[in-house]
């Protein structure tokens, strides 16, 4: 009864393990896709930047990201936008987060204090991203996600341009 049991548990779990594979297959080769595109960047005033904390506890070998993003303003809409020099490591579902709470350094500390933003456009280079906020105090770091696997890959502290 034992083995029956195990064999319909493990026969149920193969449709949900392969599923997980192909998403994450399908989200490396969009990863991989994204990175040749042309940079975009959007023109306007930028009201805060900040670095990747590259020394963050959540960076590891394989989850890590470096570069500069900045806090634009054009007209009364609030764009993220990531520099030229931005890369990240190869993922399959990476997600921008805002949040008005000081950069979070590690997996543990993901909370409903980030708000998502979108999937990431470009891995390397940059892009912009419209926010739904037009209040630059609700924006005081972002964060790069990996929502399929729940990893940290990044954050920054955006601070007030001089």
């Amino acid at each position: 009864m034992k083995k029956l049991l195990l064999g319909f548990l493990f026969v149920g779990l193969i449709p949900t393990a392969s599923a997980q594979i192909l998403d994450a297959i399908r989200g490396h080769v969009q990863d991989l896709r994204a990175r040749t595109e042309e940079h975009q960047k959007i023109e306007g005033v930028i009201l805060k930047r900040g670095q990747i904390d590259k020394n963050a506890k959540g960076q590891d070998l394989i989850h890590n990201s470096s570069g500069e993003w900045s806090l634009v303003k054009v007209g009364n809409q609030l764009f993220l936008q990531s520099s030229a020099d931005f890369r990240s490591s190869p993922g399959p579902d990476y997600h921008i987060y805002i949040s008005s709470r000081p950069a979070i350094k590690d997996n543990d500390e993901f909370s409903s204090q980030q708000i998502e933003v979108g999937r990431i456009k470009k891995p390397n280079g940059a892009a912009f991203y419209l926010l739904k906020t037009e209040n630059p105090e609700d924006v005081s770091s972002m964060l790069i996600w990996c929502k399929q696997f729940k990893e940290y890959i990044g954050s920054a502290d955006l601070l007030p341009a001089r």
